[in-house]
């Protein structure tokens, strides 16, 4: 069994006073209600077969008042305090086509192969896994889905805008002692179309704290992002992103066939997930960019976190607290201001790159 936390503005099933499930729509309470809760998760090797739910429960009443979202962030503090190695959370925030279950089962495979990789056990970091899933469709009706489905990323951003700010406010709340003795990093991998939505939950937060927005994150990852190649140059998209973390790493792969069909078939700009930023030598300090191209191959081009070996190293790396220039197998190219991955042992530098470092120092 995988643990998996997880928090959603889907609907309840079969009814909000007996949860087994949750839906392809919004909570019947609004678009903003979140239920947080922790799911026990059986895979058999990339297969989902069964999941068991715990749902916080929620009493608004002014003198009864219980939030779901502090009693699961309370159980995570004490899972995180109760381990002797150091550890990590990854909210993740899936993409398009997604079910409940079938975001669980990514969840928790997430989780299982960052704490399986070879290169996590020299790290020995034990990671916990945060999945907000909002309410995608779960199917692929031709012209249909994709625009339903962005819809309702883009009406998620509140949500899950509420759900950050909560998670500041525990944060806030949490004595600096306690902060002190526990080893531990936040993080936040978002993928394919979950980069959209993460833009409206920018924009939410922006609407209820300003352009202020609290750093919550050591690092941000834009996975295959379906989002605009100009994401990074207006406020009203991800311009203030980096606020929220350390570092943001943009991962793209200018071979993504899904992220090509967004972009020719439903009248999108050029993706951020296929060739990077549109002004690639324009970025904040904080956003690093890394070409996965000539190590991702075959029908997983769109979904290398999950299938990628390699990516997945270059990515415990990171997590790991590696500077930039200093993960193996990355080159620098300077015409597309990005690292470029290289598989290991291949003494070939891809497309001019060369070992020198980013010039911001990085």
């Amino acid at each position: 069994m995988t643990r998996v936390y997880f928090a959603t503005n889907r609907r309840p099933l079969p009814d909000p006073d007996n949860i087994k499930d949750f839906g392809t729509e919004f909570s019947q309470n609004g678009l903003t209600d979140l239920r947080f809760g922790r799911a026990e998760v059986r895979l058999d090797g990339d297969e989902l077969k069964g999941f068991e739910l715990e749902v916080a429960p929620e009493n608004l009443e002014p003198l009864r008042k219980r939030l779901g979202s502090k009693t699961i962030f309370q159980e995570l503090q004490r899972e995180i305090l109760g381990k002797k190695t150091p550890s990590a959370t990854l909210i993740f925030i899936h993409g398009f086509n997604y079910e409940f279950r079938e975001a669980l089962r990514d969840a928790a495979r997430l989780k299982t192969i960052l704490r399986n990789h070879p290169a996590n056990v020299e790290l020995g970091v034990d990671f916990n896994i945060f999945l907000f899933t909002w309410p995608s469709n779960g199917s692929m009706i031709p012209k249909i889905s994709h625009p339903n489905d962005r819809a309702d990323a883009a009406a998620s951003g509140n949500a899950m805008a509420r759900g950050l700010l909560k998670l500041a406010d525990y944060l806030g709340e949490i004595e600096r002692a306690v902060a002190e003795e526990c080893d531990h990093r936040i993080h936040l991998l978002a993928h394919s179309m979950g980069n959209y939505a993460l833009r409206h939950a920018v924009q939410g937060a922006r609407r209820q704290v300003g352009d202020d927005l609290p750093c919550l994150f050591d690092n941000v990852f834009l996975m295959a992002a379906d989002e605009d190649d100009d994401a990074f140059e207006h406020d009203h998209k991800l311009k203030l992103l980096p606020k929220l973390a350390r570092r943001v790493n943009v991962y793209y792969n200018s071979e993504d066939i899904p992220l090509w069909i967004s972009d020719r078939t439903k009248g999108l700009p050029d993706r951020l997930g296929s060739d990077g930023p549109r002004l690639p030598r324009s970025l904040p300090k904080k956003v690093i960019l890394v070409d996965c191209t000539d190590v991702v191959t075959g029908f997983q081009e769109h979904r290398y976190y999950l299938n990628n070996e390699r990516v997945q190293l270059d990515m415990l790396q990171v997590l790991a607290g590696s500077r930039p220039e200093q993960i193996d197998g990355r080159y620098y190219d300077p015409a597309t201001n990005a690292f470029r991955l290289l598989e290991l042992g291949k003494a070939r530098r891809p497309r001019g790159g060369t070992r020198r470092r980013h010039p911001s120092g990085r």
